[in-house]
């Protein structure tokens, strides 16, 4: 099949849609793995014949290794998402030791037939630079815009293959052998999770225990006995192991994060992929109270059996004893003993010796690693409510409080009860408290100096790489950052987390392409997670492709309801169309699900901005009242509401509050310096201190922009100068800014009235027109409405 062209095909209430990747159900769209989207193509494109496993396996994963079990998981998968039955099959029949058949009656239309359901359509004119966009949702079905200047390639799979490949090659550390896998036919499997070549050390993969159990109390044992022994095994300066983290996203790029057992074959695979010299694989059983433990050490490439370590625990609080006798007993078969003398305490000291905490801490980590952050600090409370000693479940709530929520007052405690119990962490776990301490403490720079040193030891841990980048964007070290999240997928090509960061840095840099591609990347990886939705959502808004940004936003929040992050950034997209009382909604909502005061007082201020905007200044100053009683850091807002009042003596004595307090801290790393250099300029400005006003709103417009918040203050310098009446550089800024982003919120607006104030009224004309295009969607009572109309019907 030509990727370039495309087709649907049509079965039952069924559509695969193979230019977008996806398929849609009764309505619906449902999501499939890469591979077994691949294997549902081919099945469809050779639906006359039987479709041999030998064939599948050779197309699909042409010069990569795997076995049949690889390809049993993508057509379970398949039968699931189409709700196909193994026994009684419409669509999908299996042949016994041949292959596959699909057997379901389906049409074939190429995509030029039918209107894309999705995401976006390219057209194509001759200077390919308009995009028309139709949507699903009921609400916005027929509302095709156009925007310009931003050109796509025609075909959306290449553009993001062609994007990785820039981005990756740049890398020197990315391979041809990775590059020539993105730019084949049908995309290969993405790189795997590899384990470093450190002279003087083994590397060892510790698989997930197969669960021979009855009893789904210790379900939790799977993941928690692997993790067990990874941690101390961890210990020995001989090994260089596979981390929890790296195990779970090696089984997501393989199609097995939702697998049980797994085969020997499979496993044995995995191990290769990873380049673990070795690999461990267990299982375990419950009769009653005892625990059967069976634990098996193999050669990777190989497969001979190294060693066997059986045993029966009779009570689950003898875990950890017999976990540490375990781990000392492979490493000695490794010849990696001894473990350092620090860490001579077994696992019960180094991490927890209550069973039942500890399973509180690997549920929370299965948590936090999907951003089920609220899910993961409750988890973890109950964990340090059972074991008050258990270093790193506090330290793991400092570091969702002060790195992943910035609210450095709530993980400070966290972090320093973690330092106090040190004699119980690894020096990994050491450095990694010590960087989110400097963030809690607002101390950026410390911190990517321990993060350098995280990455110098620990060169495949790619959650360094984003923090270090997240950090260093917030130092405006723009360029730095964006090497630094490079290198990280050198390392993991498919670190969506990787591709979130750096299309959100792009996209603050006016990189949109860039940013798309980046964060279309993370939905393609990740299309079930909400954040990712949103990530796109911002890289739309900020680009001016409002209808499609508001469309992924609603994509987010139909994932998971009670997303708040979408659910402001949804108002904020309403309130930059001037739809205000929808905003005004949402914000409300948004205040009611919102984890801390720190995101409620978001939600207040911003309701108080667009009441500002409206000239109800009553209702403004009492939302922005409620805002400071949650968090004064939103002092902001109820300045400006003093100034535009007229309330000199209360904008006076805000003034000192304004600048007086932290610097803060945006989710890890430094809030952004627009906002410090905005207040300074408005301050001037009211202070008749034009230079000093006009000096300091060109400092903000020159730091990054929060494109996050529903006012980046991008055209301050704009109405600065449109203020002062500096006609003529208003219009060149105001002309800048719509270069970045065509539809910037009233820029065309003040545009038409600079330009009427020089009595060019044709040109004002135009402009208020294109204003009011743009915004066609606004509240009707808004100053700035109701004036555009009154110009254009008077001239």
């Amino acid at each position: 099949m030509d990727v370039l062209e495309g087709q649907i095909f049509c079965f039952s209430d069924v559509e695969v849609d193979t230019r977008l990747g996806c398929l849609r159900r009764a309505g619906g769209e449902q999501h499939l793995r890469q591979k077994s989207f691949q294997v549902l193509v081919y099945l469809l494109e050779n639906r006359d014949r039987l479709v041999t496993k030998n064939e599948l396996i050779d197309t699909i994963w042409r010069e990569t290794a795997v076995t049949d079990g690889v390809l049993v998981q993508c057509i379970k998968e398949i039968r699931h998402t189409l709700g196909d039955d193994h026994n009684l099959p419409l669509y999908i029949k299996t042949v016994p030791k041949a292959g596959y058949r699909f057997i379901g009656k389906i049409s074939e239309l190429p995509e030029s037939a039918v209107k894309l359901r999705a995401m976006d359509t390219v057209v194509q004119t001759e200077e390919v630079t308009r995009i028309e966009v139709e949507y699903e949702d009921e609400e916005l079905l027929g509302a095709g815009v156009s925007h310009a200047p931003f050109a796509y390639q025609k075909a959306k799979n290449l553009l993001r293959t062609i994007s990785i490949i820039v981005l990756l090659s740049a890398v020197g550390g990315f391979s041809l052998f990775y590059m020539s896998k993105y730019i084949s036919g049908q995309q290969q499997a993405s790189a795997d999770i590899v384990l470093p070549s450190t002279p003087g050390k083994k590397s060892l993969a510790v698989m997930y225990f197969d669960n021979n159990s009855d009893n789904p109390e210790l379900a939790w044992l799977r993941e928690g006995l692997a993790d067990m022994l990874i941690t101390n095994l961890s210990r020995s300066p001989k090994l260089n192991i596979l981390s929890r983290q790296q195990l779970q996203t090696l089984l997501e790029r393989n199609g097995y994060e939702n697998a049980g057992k797994l085969s020997f074959e499979i496993v044995s695979d995995l191990a290769k992929k990873s380049r673990a010299e070795s690999f461990v694989a267990g299982s375990f059983a419950s009769s009653g109270e005892a625990i059967r433990l069976d634990v098996k050490l193999y050669d990777t490439q190989t497969g001979d059996l190294k060693a066997v370590e059986t045993s029966t625990i009779e009570k689950p609080d003898l875990i950890f004893a017999e976990i540490d006798r375990l781990a000392l007993r492979l490493a000695n078969k490794l010849d990696s003993m001894p473990f350092e003398h620090e860490d001579q305490a077994g696992l019960g000291l180094t991490m927890t010796a209550n069973l039942e905490a500890y399973r509180y801490y690997s549920l929370a980590v299965n948590a936090a690693q999907s951003l089920h952050n609220k899910e993961a600090i409750d988890l973890l409370e109950k964990a340090v409510a059972l074991d008050s000693q258990f270093a790193m479940a506090h330290a793991r709530i400092g570091y969702i409080y002060a790195v992943t929520w910035g609210i450095s007052d709530k993980a400070k405690p966290y972090l320093e009860k973690a330092f106090s119990l040190s004699d119980r962490l690894t020096e990994k776990d050491r450095l990694r408290i010590a960087a989110w301490y400097s963030i809690a403490n607002l101390d950026y720079p410390n911190a990517i100096e321990f993060y350098r040193q995280i990455i110098m030891k620990y060169p495949t841990e790619t959650e360094s790489y984003l923090r270090l980048g997240n950090l260093l964007s917030g130092e405006e070290e723009n360029e730095e950052a964006v090497k630094v999240f490079k290198q990280g997928l050198a390392i993991d090509s498919d670190a969506s987390l990787l591709y979130n960061a750096l299309g959100g840095l792009y996209s603050m840099l006016g990189r949109h392409d860039d940013a798309i591609a980046m964060h279309r990347q993370y939905v393609a990886l990740a299309p079930n997670e909400p954040n990712a939705h949103d990530s796109l959502g911002l890289s739309y808004q900020w680009a001016g492709f409002y209808q499609q940004a508001i469309y992924e936003y609603r994509r987010a929040i139909a994932l998971k309801p009670s997303f708040e992050v979408a659910t402001i950034h949804l108002a904020n997209a309403y309130f930059q169309t001037g739809q205000y009382r929808d905003a005004i909604e949402l914000y409300k909502k948004y205040i009611s699900i919102s984890p801390s005061d720190f995101e409620r007082a978001r939600g207040y201020s911003a309701i108080a901005q667009v009441y500002r905007r409206l000239k109800k200044f009553n209702l403004a100053n009492e939302a922005a009242r409620q805002a400071i009683k949650k968090k004064d850091n939103y002092i902001g807002e109820v300045y400006l509401i003093a100034v535009e009042m007229g309330h000199k003596k209360g904008a006076r004595q805000l003034e000192k509050k304004l600048f007086n307090g932290p610097s803060g801290s945006n989710r890890g790393r430094r809030i952004l310096s627009r906002y410090k250099f905005y207040f300074r300029g408005i301050l001037a400005l009211e202070k008749n201190q034009t230079d000093e006003a006009l000096a300091e709103m060109k400092k903000a417009v020159r730091h990054l922009p929060p494109t996050y918040d529903m006012d980046p203050l991008e055209d301050c310098l704009a109405q600065a100068l449109l203020r002062l009446n500096r006609i003529d550089e208003a219009v060149a800024e105001y002309e800048r800014i719509l270069r970045l982003n065509p539809n910037y919120p009233l820029a065309r607006f003040h545009v038409a009235l600079a330009l009427e104030k020089k009595g060019q009224n044709e040109r004002a004309r135009e402009n208020y027109k294109l204003f009011l295009e743009s915004w066609r969607d606004a509240d009707t009572d808004i100053p700035e409405i109701i004036a555009a109309r009154k110009s254009l019907s008077e001239s």
